[in-house]
C-alpha cells in the first residue's frame, strides 16, 4: 500500500472530545427506563454488548451527548486503553456514554471513524499513551490534553477503506479460530470423559 499521500494530524484536529456523562455517584438501574449507560464491562475490541448496558434516567439541565453510529469510546481510565467505535448495531437506542469514557466524535469528512478507531489501538499511538499517562500503583489515567495530542496518520479515505476491510477479516479469522478451539476442546474433554466411563 502506498501511504506517501498519508497526512500527519493530532487527535484533537480530526474529533471533538467530550468527558462522558457527569453521573453524580452510582449508577443505579431503573426498572423500565429508555436510558442505557456504556461502562467498561460492555465493551470489547469488535463493539458494544448493549443487552449488558444498565437502564437509568439521565438528569441533568443540559442535553446529553447521545451516542450515535461512528462515536468512539476512550476510557480514561485502566491498564488497557483500547478505543470501541459505536456502530449501527445501537439502533433507536438512547444511550451515553459513563464518566470513564471520552467520547470521541470525527469532525472531517475524510476521516473514516472505524479507521481513526483501529488506528489508536494499534502501537504508535498506544506508545504515545503509554509514555504519557499519569500511572498509579493501580491504575493507568489518561488526561485529556495527552489523549488530544495523540499522533494520527491519516492515508487517503480508500486506504483507510482497505485497512478497515482487512482488519475486519482478521478479527473474524481470529473468532473462527477461537470458536474452532473451543469445539476441538469439547471434544477432547468428551474423549475423555468417555475414556473414563469405559
Amino acid at each position: 500500500m502506498n501511504f506517501l499521500r498519508a497526512q500527519k494530524e493530532t487527535l484533537s484536529n480530526i474529533t471533538s472530545i467530550v468527558a462522558g456523562h457527569p453521573f453524580r455517584g452510582k449508577i443505579e438501574p431503573i426498572e423500565g427506563a429508555k436510558t442505557v449507560v456504556v461502562q467498561m464491562r460492555d465493551t470489547f475490541s469488535s463493539g458494544v454488548d448493549w443487552t449488558s448496558c444498565v437502564r437509568t434516567e439521565v438528569s441533568g439541565r443540559r442535553e446529553p451527548d447521545w451516542l450515535r453510529p461512528g462515536d468512539i469510546l476512550f476510557p480514561a481510565r485502566g491498564n488497557v486503553s483500547l478505543a470501541v467505535l459505536v456502530n449501527e448495531s445501537i439502533g433507536s437506542l438512547h444511550a451515553v456514554a459513563a464518566p470513564h469514557f471520552f467520547l470521541l466524535r470525527v469532525s472531517r469528512p475524510d476521516v473514516l471513524p472505524a479507521y481513526l478507531a483501529w488506528w489508536l489501538n494499534q502501537e504508535p499511538a498506544q506508545r504515545h499513551l503509554e509514555q504519557n499517562a499519569q500511572s498509579s500503583t493501580l491504575v493507568r489515567n489518561i488526561a485529556r490534553p495527552v489523549l488530544e495530542a495523540t499522533p494520527v496518520v491519516l492515508p487517503p479515505l480508500p486506504r483507510q477503506k482497505q485497512i478497515v476491510g482487512l482488519a475486519n477479516a482478521m478479527q473474524r479469522e481470529e473468532d473462527l479460530l477461537h470458536s474452532l478451539r473451543q469445539t476441538n476442546q469439547q471434544i477432547m474433554t468428551g474423549l475423555a470423559r468417555d475414556l473414563l466411563a469405559g
